[in-house]
């Protein structure tokens, strides 16, 4: 093979070359921020797990510790428990009912109806979370709230303190953040939905499928990429959603009852200002949320479904 051609044959992987300063400017921005607003303070969040800080003394080494002394605080016990009750209590309202709205709400045939249906469920999603909260707040006051006057006309009781009985306090947290959350997975559900060929529908109604066949047996399988992602991310982001509710009716109250991991690094950070204890608890967060997300990845195939 002569020079030349050895020449030819580099010149691409030469061009290549050239091309990755070109890449790294352009990508800099999003590097540079990223850098500094999320990967720094997750790696500096780490470092001071090893720490005693309060803002204004001076950083105290002290190595396990924070971990050590975090297993014997109640409100941590309290917030990793009440932390799976609230996955498992907003699942129904970020997976089942979303599925179940989206399912029927392509059975409207009138578009302008459907579409303003649409626009119903998910406008909760697009309004702030502490002007949803001001409202619930209202909507739950035992005096002249909204639910309470509803329980006395139906002749069920004077109503409930909702945001400060322990018997009802944990499920007005649930309520606010399921209505808030219902609609986006509505709509990705609905989307799912929509990319399902239809003739494969009319094929199994020729066949003799009804309506709830079709949906379980055609339907449900095909928008599995759709619901694990789903899944997923609800299990994930279920109980931080849940923080700005908890800070806005009840502080974690009453007696831990409504409290997460979340807010409870929130209470050792910015109320009791041990930042090492808080940054103890978010590092055990973040590993047990990594463990779970890794096994249900590995589990369910990834963002898709498994196709063996």
């Amino acid at each position: 093979m002569s020079d030349a051609t050895l020449g030819k044959l580099s010149r691409p992987a030469r061009r290549k070359r050239s091309q990755i300063p070109k890449f790294l400017l352009y990508c800099a921005p999003a590097l540079i921020f990223f850098g500094v607003f999320k990967y720094w303070p997750m790696i500096y969040s780490f470092i001071l797990s090893f720490a005693k800080w309060n803002f204004v003394t001076d950083i105290k080494w002290v190595g396990w510790s924070n971990f050590t002394s975090m297993l014997d605080k109640a409100m941590f016990a309290k917030g990793v428990g009440n932390t799976f009750l609230y996955i498992a209590a907003l699942l129904p309202f970020f997976i089942v009912i979303p599925l179940l709205l989206a399912t029927l709400l392509l059975e409207v045939r009138n578009k302008r109806l459907q579409g303003l249906y649409k626009a119903l469920y998910f406008l909760p999603t697009v309004l702030a979370f502490s002007i949803i909260c001001i409202v619930w707040i209202w909507m739950y006051n035992p005096t002249y709230g909204v639910l309470n006057n509803i329980i006395r006309q139906l002749g069920l009781g004077e109503g409930y303190s909702w945001v400060t009985d322990p018997r009802t306090a944990f499920f007005a947290i649930v309520l606010v953040c399921g209505w808030k959350y219902m609609g986006q997975n509505m709509i990705l559900f609905m989307a799912g939905l929509l990319n399902i060929s239809q003739d494969c529908i009319e094929a199994a109604t020729i066949d003799g499928a009804n309506a709830w066949q079709c949906f379980w047996r055609i339907k449900f399988p095909l928008i599995a990429p759709t619901s694990v992602y789903l899944l997923m991310t609800s299990v994930i982001f279920a109980a931080e959603r849940a923080f700005t509710a908890i800070n806005l009716l009840t502080q974690g109250g009453p007696s831990y009852g409504t409290t997460n991991l979340s807010y409870v690094i929130y209470e050792f950070g910015f109320k009791y200002y041990n930042i090492g204890m808080a940054s103890a608890i978010a590092v055990f967060t973040s590993v047990i949320f990594l463990a779970i997300t890794v096994m249900m990845m590995r589990s369910m195939g990834g963002f898709g479904y498994d196709e063996k």
